[in-house]
């Protein structure tokens, strides 16, 4: 009610009637809910490591699991480290806001495929100021980075539509679907990092169960595991690698 009528909370306790055209804006937001819409979208904002971010249609929206990632990027660098990273599959951006924010010297390369996503991404970027920091690309063609940082999609193609219908019905597939075994872009990342990653460099990566992690750990001699980070579940939800 708050966000549809774009009053406080305060407002709607101590005049809890509505006009006409109030009732039928409120209403009209319940619906989307009803319907499985996330609430997310609805409000166009969600929080992630204590900060908002917009979101909406077409962007995944952060997840409190992916915040492992940033505690992930702590265990390898210092606050004030000057260093260049790339958040592959950036979304709405918020690894790499968060990022810049926490690392003061740092500076991000953001890719993603989806103009939608990069959408958002520049307005995220806009809200911190944060534009001068950070690059936006949907390639990259050669680069020589410290960190490649990303909550690819991990998802198996056939799990899709098991999932809530929040996720499947209504967030983009193409930031869900890892391919039928949900390995297929932890390859792409590794056969990346291989050229555009410094050595002693990083991969820190999200992932989605205990399989990925193992199998994860042992898919390129190439790079050493670092450490886990878990999650709140104790789920090593965030992998660190280093290159040998």
């Amino acid at each position: 009610m708050s966000h549809a009528l774009g009053v406080s909370h305060s407002e709607i306790f101590a005049h809890p009637e509505f006009l006409p055209y109030e009732q039928s804006v409120i209403n009209a937001a319940i619906s989307r809910r009803e319907n499985g819409e996330p609430l997310q979208y609805i409000l166009g904002i969600e929080d992630f490591y204590g900060r908002s971010f917009s979101v909406g249609h077409g962007v995944l929206i952060p997840r409190h699991d992916t915040e492992t990632l940033i505690e992930g990027v702590k265990k390898c660098f210092n606050h004030d480290d000057d260093f260049k990273f790339l958040d592959w599959g950036t979304g709405s951006g918020c690894i790499a806001v968060t990022l810049l924010l926490e690392f003061p010297k740092s500076y991000g390369y953001m890719l993603d495929i989806s103009d939608d996503a990069l959408k958002y991404a520049r307005e995220n970027l806009s809200r911190y100021n944060l534009i001068n920091r950070s690059e936006i690309i949907s390639r990259i063609n050669s680069a020589h980075i410290d960190m490649i940082i990303s909550n690819p999609p991990y998802i198996p193609s056939g799990e899709i539509q098991g999932l809530m219908r929040e996720v499947k019905d209504y967030e983009p597939h193409s930031a869900l679907d890892g391919g039928s075994d949900g390995m297929k872009y932890y390859r792409e990342i590794f056969d990346l990092a291989v050229k555009i990653l410094k050595p002693k460099g990083y991969i820190i990566f999200e992932t989605g169960n205990i399989n990925q992690v193992n199998e994860i750990e042992k898919m390129n001699n190439n790079f050493e595991a670092y450490c886990r980070i878990f999650d709140d579940g104790n789920f090593p939800r965030c992998l660190v690698l280093r290159r040998e």
